[in-house]
């Protein structure tokens, strides 16, 4: 089987995102049993990315420039704002067009099976234009299929032979929205390397003081940073000792482009201040002179560093509004740590409260401080939600699962015929208006 990736071409593809990590993990196991190239845009972010076409790790990556498509994107921003359109550009069909096209007649030389395209569905029918019998499988790692329209949404979906998501959450919302294409979503998550797990020294501790307290993932408003630093003024109350380290970098998308889309207004509204300026400045700012010495803001990390933080932890806090699935959250449950989260967006999914991590409500510092303090004070409900999680990711979320469950989807959409699907799609579809 030749499957081919389509990579965003607006992301460099050897950083350490989430989707960058899940791409790089999938592709290398996948690559020992199919041949697999990688598209994507061209960033001069190290050396390897310099040339047009590498192998690593026995996966091809072709890497295409993105010069054209970017100065369109210019001019189409000006257009938009000039018609006081509010559509997102990334909704439109002009977003990186040429990338797509040049994509689609490389994958036609190549001969490939499956063709696999990250989030952005009008990339879709550039490439089956070109490429009539290969399988489309679009994967969405976030609500855009959901939450943003699309031009023609319906009839191009129709012509994709799957749709995976991220997390069952972001399946649920595309079933509920389209359900023509119902039996094509499939929830195919996020993942963890399990052989590279180390063991927590707090899952065989009776430690009686555990007040290492850790963050790992974007400093940005819809994050909640600043809900968690107002439960840690209040731990601190309790707990002088206690320690808080945030590990990631202020990034932050515009609001418009994710918190307006996927929270209530009236959330939003809530920490809209918070996008003026830097938010990280705010955060320093806003600490009593006590806190400011218990929290350290430890910055951009090395994906591979990051271990280290979970394994020096006591307790993982996940303060964010909205997860589309959780990566730091999963990551730190496969590291022993016991994890006390927001219940947003996916997250629920994940946490089974009070079994394998605590849920709290959202906006709601007091009831994220009482959350970490009674895993503080309660030694045995510490241990088995640690146990509990940890063990549900390892059993759920390796990518050795990962790569199976893709399979299977690659594998059910070339056995089913091209004729049947669209007949019965064309069918369901009669009753919508594009």
């Amino acid at each position: 089987m030749k499957i081919a990736f389509v990579f965003p071409p607006i992301w460099p593809l050897h950083v350490d995102g989430s989707l960058q990590i899940w791409n790089r993990e999938v592709t290398a196991r996948l690559s020992k049993t199919c041949r697999v190239i990688v598209y994507s845009g061209s960033f001069p972010v190290d050396d390897r990315d310099r040339a047009d076409e590498v192998a690593d790790n026995g996966v091809t990556h072709h890497r295409l420039s993105t010069h054209w498509d970017s100065r369109l994107l210019k001019y189409l921003q000006l257009f938009c704002h000039a018609v006081r359109i509010k559509k997102p550009p990334f909704a439109s069909d002009f977003w990186y067009p040429w990338y797509a096209f040049r994509v689609a007649l490389d994958i036609q030389k190549r001969g490939c099976d499956v063709v696999h395209v990250y989030n952005y569905p009008q990339f879709c029918p550039i490439i089956k234009y070109f490429n009539p019998k290969i399988r489309v499988v679009l994967n969405m790692h976030g609500e855009l299929l959901t939450q943003v329209s699309f031009r023609n949404i319906y009839s191009r979906l129709t012509r994709v032979d799957a749709v995976i998501s991220c997390s069952e959450f972001i399946s649920r919302a595309i079933r509920a929205k389209f359900p023509a294409i119902a039996g094509r979503c499939k929830t195919v998550p996020m993942g963890i390397s399990t052989g590279a797990l180390s063991t927590n020294k707090h899952l065989a501790s009776d430690d009686s003081s555990p007040r290492q307290l850790l963050y790992v993932g974007r400093v940005s408003p819809e994050k909640g940073v600043h809900v968690l630093l107002e439960a840690f003024e209040i731990i601190l109350r309790q707990y002088p000792d206690a320690s808080l380290t945030i590990v990631g970098p202020e990034w932050i998308p515009p609001r418009e482009y994710l918190a307006d889309l996927c929270l209530d207004r009236r959330v939003v509204e809530g920490f809209a201040h918070f996008y003026e300026g830097s938010y990280t400045e705010k955060l320093k700012d806003n600490l009593s002179p006590e806190a400011a010495k218990r929290v350290t803001f430890a910055g951009l990390i090395p994906h591979r560093d990051v271990p280290v933080y979970y394994a020096n932890a006591d307790i993982f806090i996940s303060p964010s509004f909205y997860e589309s699935f959780g990566m730091s959250v999963i990551e730190a449950m496969a590291e022993g740590l016991p994890v006390v989260a927001v219940a947003g967006g996916a997250l629920p999914d994940l946490i089974s409260d009070g079994s394998n991590g605590l849920l709290v409500g959202p906006s709601n510092p007091g009831a994220l401080a009482r959350g970490v303090e009674n895993l503080i004070t309660n030694h045995e409900l510490r241990k088995s939600i640690a146990c509990a999680g940890r063990e549900m990711v390892c059993k759920t979320f390796s990518f050795e699962s990962i790569c199976s469950r893709l399979l299977e989807v690659y594998k059910g959409v070339l056995s089913c015929p091209f004729d049947s699907r669209e007949a019965e799609t064309s069918v369901q579809i009669s009753s919508f208006r594009c």
